[in-house]
C-alpha cells in the first residue's frame, strides 16, 4: 500500500502541475501589465510599489540569476524569473496600498484583498510541496483545486478554459479526502472511495 500511495502522490502532483502553471503565469502577466500602467515600466525598482524587503530582495535575486546566466536584465525577463511567492506577496497586508490598483485584474465583483491573499497563501503551500516532491495526500486537495480554477477564471476565462480542457485532475482525483483520521489508532486510513483510484 505504501508504494501505491507514493505513486498516487506523484500522479496527483503531476495533474496539478498544469493548473498551477496556468494560474502563476496568468497572474504574473496580469499584475505586470496593471502595475506598469499605473506606475510605469520601472515599477519593479520603485520603492513606493515594492514596500517590503522581501519583495526588493526577490527582484535583486532575479536580476542576479539573469546576470549569472549571461542573459539581458530586462523587465520582461525579471518578471518571468520572479517566484510565485513574490507575486503572492503583492496581495499581503504590507502591500495593501496596491489593492485598488490590482483589484481590476480580477473579473469578479465584491472580492476583497484578504480572502485573495489567504487563497494564494494556501495555493503557494501546495505549489511548493508539488515542486519539491513532497507528500500532498493529507491536504484538502479538492478545495485547493477549486481555488486554483476559480482564481484563474477570475484572472482569465481563456486560461480557465485551458485548464478545463486539458487538466487530468478529474480523472485522477476521486472528489473526496484521500486520508481520513482513524481516532482509535490515532493514524490515518485511505478513504474507501479512493482505493479504485490508486495505481
Amino acid at each position: 500500500m505504501a508504494e501505491r500511495l507514493y505513486t498516487y502522490n506523484v500522479r496527483l502532483s503531476a495533474a496539478l502541475y498544469g493548473p498551477l502553471h496556468m494560474l502563476e503565469v496568468t497572474m504574473r502577466n496580469r499584475i505586470n501589465v496593471q502595475l506598469a500602467q499605473a506606475f510605469g515600466p520601472a515599477w519593479l525598482n520603485d520603492p513606493k510599489v515594492l514596500a517590503t524587503p522581501y519583495q526588493a530582495s526577490c527582484v535583486r535575486q532575479a536580476e542576479q540569476t539573469l546576470r549569472q546566466g549571461n542573459k539581458p536584465v530586462t523587465a520582461s525577463r525579471i518578471v518571468a524569473e520572479l517566484n510565485f511567492g513574490f507575486w503572492c506577496s503583492l496581495f499581503g497586508r504590507q502591500s495593501h496600498h496596491l489593492w485598488q490598483v490590482l483589484r481590476p485584474i480580477f473579473l469578479a465583483k465584491g472580492i476583497q484583498r484578504s480572502p485573495i491573499a489567504h487563497e494564494l497563501r494556501e495555493t503557494r503551500v501546495l505549489r511548493n510541496r508539488v515542486a519539491h516532491y513532497e507528500p500532498i495526500l493529507g491536504m484538502a486537495l479538492g478545495q485547493r483545486y477549486a481555488s486554483i480554477t476559480t482564481l484563474t477564471g477570475w484572472l482569465s476565462p481563456s486560461a480557465a478554459a485551458w485548464i478545463a480542457g486539458y487538466s487530468d485532475w478529474p480523472r485522477v482525483y476521486p472528489g473526496v479526502p484521500i486520508l481520513i483520521p482513524d481516532s482509535t489508532a490515532r493514524t490515518f486510513q485511505v478513504a474507501p472511495a479512493v482505493i479504485s483510484f490508486l495505481p
